[in-house]
């Protein structure tokens, strides 16, 4: 079964009176452990490729199977949860909280896991874990402020990775 299924999908955008096409018939399949980037110029639907394959917006028309899920019939909560459990995110500007320390930052997504370690010294040993596998076990109480932009980005990839997800959507 395909990670991720997309079937002639369609995302149109209206802006006041003008309708814009960011997606045209997309069709794409992902099976489990394929590598895929999205590349190309500014402006042809990148990002709203990404938002839709991380949940974040659906199509206009077409089909989203996500792990053999048909996502338009998902209500909100349920996709929050499946983005929360299934989907590591790692955005452009790392989205760290400032006055979070690193091992903190890492651990969020447990908390709001549903299937999620219940007590905080568990949610605290696995964001270490995570953080020293990315070589950052001595940086686990500095907050972003305190990490260089590289040290950052592995803060955000340890979060994003935290909750073993089926897809990491950067």
């Amino acid at each position: 079964m395909a990670v991720i299924d997309l079937e002639g999908v369609i995302r149109i955008y209206h802006v006041g009176d003008i309708e814009v096409q960011a997606l045209a018939g997309v069709d794409l399949r992902i099976e489990s452990g394929e590598f895929v980037a999205l590349m190309g110029a500014s402006g042809p639907g990148k990002s709203t490729m990404l938002n839709i394959l991380g949940c974040l917006d659906r199509p206009s028309s077409g089909r989203y199977r996500f792990e053999g899920v048909d996502v338009a019939e998902r209500s909100e909560p349920e996709l929050a949860r499946l983005r929360s459990e299934r989907i590591g995110f790692v955005f452009q500007s790392f989205n760290l909280l400032a006055r979070t320390t690193a091992v903190e930052n890492v651990a969020l997504p447990l908390f709001y896991a549903a299937n999620g370690p219940a007590n905080r010294s568990e949610r605290r040993a696995r964001a270490w874990k995570a953080l020293a596998s990315l070589g950052l076990a001595a940086r686990e109480l500095n907050t972003p402020s305190q990490l260089s932009g590289g040290q950052q980005q592995r803060v955000a990839i340890a979060r994003a990775l935290i909750n073993v997800p089926g897809v990491i959507r950067g």
